[in-house]
């Protein structure tokens, strides 16, 4: 029987051999986590040392505290500074340069009172300074501008003309002018009726075929001289405008606005103004001297204000009908202001008929004029 020889011996060497391995890797292992740690604890370190706070700014703010005291000191000094532009010359045209060649602006003395029953209200004033007084320090009548809706004054309290309106003619002038800057020429007329109680008035004027101005007063000749009722105008292409002169309400009211005017008796409108300037130098022609001065409220389309008329004086005027001697007179807007300066020439030997009108535009409305020069009369029926 054969003998089974023992197992080898090589087992607990091979088993210990790789505790020893295993051993080995776990101490490696270790020492490769502390390698990677040991630069990240120190890098940490680093950043603690790079984030340390800055020392605080040596307070330069404080050097501009006292500049904002600076400006508030200068501000009175140009609130100061603003009343001097003030002082200086004004660039504005001068006021109603036709003053050159009147003055002195005096108003005619009547040697007695007047006491015929005809009489036209109106203001004179010896002198003006600009300021709507007259030299006795009374204010004058004035249309101040009125808002739309409002109530304006209208009455110019003064002196009373003696009157007489002139009798029933029909007017033809020739007219030239300029529209546009182009020059242009026409016909007008002007029909007058004075029936004795009653007067009415209607001017055209054309150029060509065409109606520039088409208007018609009509109204009462009373104690104020021409008492206006209605006022009827129409330019161009536009619509026909009214301004009542209510009786029964006392007021000046437009169809174009809602501005009204207490009527108070001798208001007049752009078409009987001129007539009632007739009836003036009718009524009494030593009211006319150079430098005269009538101011009357005048309703125009939409709103009123007082004319002043100026009386230039006495002038040799030749017209399509021939020389005629004269009294110029001319209304003189205000300057800036958008309203036509009106020339009138009335001539003692005809009635005092307007024989020369001469409408001319600001010049911020283009400066346009139409001038009416008497080339025919014709008397009329009452």
């Amino acid at each position: 029987m054969s003998e089974v020889s023992p197992p080898p011996r090589r087992w607990p060497r091979l088993l210990l051999l790789i505790a020893l391995s295993l051993a080995l890797h776990a101490l490696l292992v270790d020492w490769g986590r502390r390698q990677i740690i040991l630069p990240g604890a120190t890098q940490e370190q680093a950043m603690t040392v790079e984030l340390r706070p800055l020392p605080p700014p040596e307070q330069p703010v404080a050097l501009p505290v006292p500049r904002p005291t600076q400006p508030r000191a200068a501000k009175p000094a140009s609130r100061h500074a603003a009343p001097a532009r003030r002082s200086e010359p004004s660039i504005e045209p001068p006021d109603e340069p036709i003053r050159e060649t009147v003055e002195p602006i005096y108003t005619p003395a009547p040697e007695a009172p007047h006491s015929a029953p005809a009489t036209a209200t109106a203001t004179a004033t010896a002198s003006d300074d600009g300021t709507g007084k007259t030299s006795d320090g009374k204010g004058q009548g004035t249309a101040g501008a009125a808002a739309e809706g409002g109530q304006a004054q209208s009455d110019a309290p003064g002196k009373s003309y003696q009157t007489s309106a002139p009798p029933s003619v029909l007017l033809r002038y020739d007219a030239t002018g300029t529209k546009d800057g182009r020059a242009s020429y026409g016909r007008g007329s002007i029909a007058w009726r004075n029936d004795g109680p009653h007067y009415s008035v209607e001017g055209k004027a054309k150029v060509l075929v065409f109606t520039v101005l088409n208007f018609t007063s009509q109204g009462d000749l009373d104690g104020n001289g021409l008492s206006p009722e209605l006022y009827t105008e129409q330019t161009g292409f536009k619509s026909a405008t009214n301004t009542h002169f209510n009786r029964e309400r006392n007021v000046v009211s437009f169809s174009a606005s809602t501005t009204t005017y207490p009527r108070r008796g001798g208001e007049q409108d752009r078409g009987s103004v001129i007539w009632q300037l007739a009836a003036i130098g009718r009524g009494d022609p030593a009211q006319f001297r150079a430098g005269a001065v009538i101011d009357m409220f005048v309703a125009g389309v939409r709103d009123g204000e007082v004319w002043r008329m100026q009386v230039q004086g006495e002038e040799d005027v030749t017209l399509p009908i021939g020389q005629l001697h004269t009294w110029h007179v001319v209304r003189m807007p205000k300057p800036g202001s958008y309203e036509d300066r009106v020339d009138i020439w009335l001539a003692p030997q005809h009635e005092w008929y307007p024989v020369r009108v001469r409408y001319t535009e600001p010049p911020s409305r283009g400066g346009d004029f139409i001038d009416l020069s008497l080339s025919g009369m014709e008397a009329l029926p009452p």
